[in-house]
């Protein structure tokens, strides 16, 4: 065994157990020091190659949703402070009002606001460096994961097709947590595809393909109403697992087996929760719709009529201007003609 070869495994091994205890920077590091010598070794896209851009893929994933975390809460963080400032600012003003309060201190002249201001535009453009870098970080993992879709996708044993699901569930992930739902649908839809056809219906690893669709789902311009089954077939697989562990032999002696029979009773309530939530909110907004949707027929019939009544009454007013002749009348101009001599 080469010297690459063995130095490629050991960081490997590195890159695993540090995306293992969460230190995903180390584990970036690690994995991808290892590609690159798998690369040398194997060729580009190899399928010994394969679970190392898979675990690169991950670590880079979970490193960018960190990150996305720690700059969603930095930008809480700042709005908490701002509004701080300006109940203090306001405390000043209140205080300062009363005539007979002397300053103890040298009064800064730079106007409030001007500094407010400078803070604001200066934590705004942090914000977007931070922002655009975060979009960078799940460009990267979204590249690094379809590599690996494209190796596994040339092998068709159990193994390997397992593994392809899951990298379609990292991939739908990435597009999850940059919210472009509606493109995160068609990996969660492989992965799930995938699952279905090579493990048992009672599988936890279902479950939680289901669940995960469901919330892309939610979220979906697309395929919204198919959000509510998706969440079901989850709660159906948890339930099936359950009465599968019920009905074993030692399964009121077997401390494992209760405490997932306890976990999975807890998942299931969690989820009968979220569907009697999702219910309502859907029933909420179809309502909504509906009543929107009778309101402009309304206004759209009331348009019609007045259209309608606006014509008629412009037809009856110009049937007013014209004047009729009356009987003796058109006697009278008869007779007149025929007094007129015939001019020969």
């Amino acid at each position: 065994m080469s010297d690459s070869k063995n130095k490629a495994q050991a960081l490997i091994k590195e890159g695993s157990e540090a995306l293992y205890d969460k230190k995903y920077s180390v584990s970036i590091e690690k994995l991808g020091e290892a590609c690159q010598l798998l690369d040398q070794l194997n060729g580009d896209l190899a399928p010994e190659n394969g679970d190392a851009y898979f675990m690169y893929g991950k670590a880079l994933l979970q490193y960018a949703i960190e990150q996305n975390t720690v700059l969603g809460q930095s930008a809480q963080a700042s709005a908490t402070a701002v509004e701080e400032q300006q109940k203090e600012v306001i405390e000043t003003e209140v205080k300062s009002s009363n005539p007979l309060i002397q300053m103890e201190s040298i009064p800064e002249f730079r106007d409030e606001n001007d500094v407010g201001e400078e803070e604001g535009e200066e934590e705004e453009e942090e914000g977007n460096e931070e922002e655009g870098e975060t979009e960078d970080d799940f460009e990267t993992a979204w590249n690094i994961l379809d590599a690996a879709r494209i190796i596994f996708e040339k092998s068709d044993d159990k193994e390997t097709q397992l593994k392809l699901a899951d990298v379609h569930l990292c991939l739908a992930d990435v597009s999850l947590e940059i919210e472009k739902f509606d493109d995160s649908l068609g990996d969660y839809e492989k992965a799930i595809e995938i699952k279905e056809k090579y493990l048992e219906e009672d599988n936890r690893e279902l479950a939680e393909a289901y669940y995960r669709h469901a919330l892309a789902l939610e979220f979906s311009s697309e395929k919204y109403d198919d959000a509510l089954p998706a969440l079901q077939k989850a709660i159906s697989v948890l339930k099936k697992r359950s009465n599968k562990l019920k009905q074993a032999e030692d399964a009121d002696s077997n401390e494992e087996i209760t405490k997932e029979i306890k976990e999975l009773e807890e998942l299931v309530s969690d989820m009968d929760l979220k569907v009697e939530e999702l219910t309502t909110k859907q029933a909420t907004e179809k309502e909504a719709a509906n009543m929107l949707k009778q309101m402009l027929g309304y206004q759209t019939n009331e348009n019609n009529n007045t259209k309608q009544s606006l014509n008629t009454v412009a037809i009856n007013d110009l049937s007013n201007f014209v004047k009729r002749k009356s009987k003796e009348d058109a006697k009278d101009s008869g007779s007149e003609q025929q007094k007129k001599p015939k001019l020969e």
